[in-house]
């Protein structure tokens, strides 16, 4: 009679359980005290951002210490951080494409197709746009050029290269064919992207577009005369929230 009771009161205990334990699943699935998958993404979302700030601080601390040290050893040199501080102002500039540099890398000389057009050719096909140019400028940041300019024309990442009918304007600026593009980096990874099979530039020579591209030890690139458009940008004050 025990035995029978002993499982009488184990199988009540059971139902109970089970009751309760849907109750908690229904109502209180998402509660904190349950980790689900999703949670665990963004736990680990979070700290792979965490971790991505934390470097960029110690970064960060590591240039400012850097740039410390630079004006404390000018200091005792010549009893001015002058010097120090005119160094600084030039390499923001040459960041910024302001300066005018030199460095290796290549020279391509783009011009329209000199093939004789066909009565059912389309003319359009065999004369340089300004999509085409921007498509070369942008192989070529692709592959590390780390300075490009066109017809002398220093191209940033706010240049505007648009259509004006026969010619291109770049920066409010009219340029007609050859477009001569410079781009400074390394030669052999720049020429060997720009000529790959598929680049833009093998499209290009399918219509007759003349192409010519050559490695230069130095080439010279003007620094960004036009002035600087940024309408919508806005720097941050330390302590501001982003």
């Amino acid at each position: 009679m025990k035995k029978g009771l002993a499982v009488y009161y184990l199988f009540a205990i059971a139902i109970l359980l089970g009751f309760f334990l849907s109750i908690q699943l229904k109502s209180d699935i998402t509660s904190p005290g349950i980790i689900t998958i999703s949670k665990l993404i963004a736990m680990e979302n979070d700290v792979e951002n965490i971790e991505v700030e934390v470097n960029n601080l110690k970064k960060s601390i590591y240039e400012l210490k850097s740039k410390l040290n630079d004006y404390e050893r000018s200091l005792s040199e010549s009893g001015s951080i002058y010097n120090s501080m005119m160094e600084e102002w030039k390499r923001i500039r040459n960041l910024a494409g302001l300066e005018r540099i030199t460095g290796p890398g290549i020279i391509i000389t783009m011009n329209d197709s000199d093939k004789e057009i066909g009565v059912a050719d389309n003319p359009e096909l065999y004369i340089i746009h300004d999509i085409d140019v921007l498509e070369v400028v942008n192989e070529l940041r692709a592959a590390g050029a780390e300075a490009i300019s066109i017809n002398g024309e220093r191209i940033l990442g706010t240049s505007s290269i648009e259509c004006g009918g026969p010619i291109i304007i770049i920066d409010g600026h009219r340029h007609a064919t050859p477009f001569i593009i410079r781009a400074i980096g390394d030669p052999k990874v720049l020429e060997a992207s720009i000529l790959a099979p598929d680049s833009y530039i093998d499209l290009l020579e399918y219509t007759g577009i003349q192409i010519n591209v050559r490695k230069a030890e130095k080439i010279v690139i003007e620094g960004y005369r036009a002035p600087l458009k940024l309408k919508y940008l806005k720097s941050i004050e330390e302590g501001e929230k982003k």
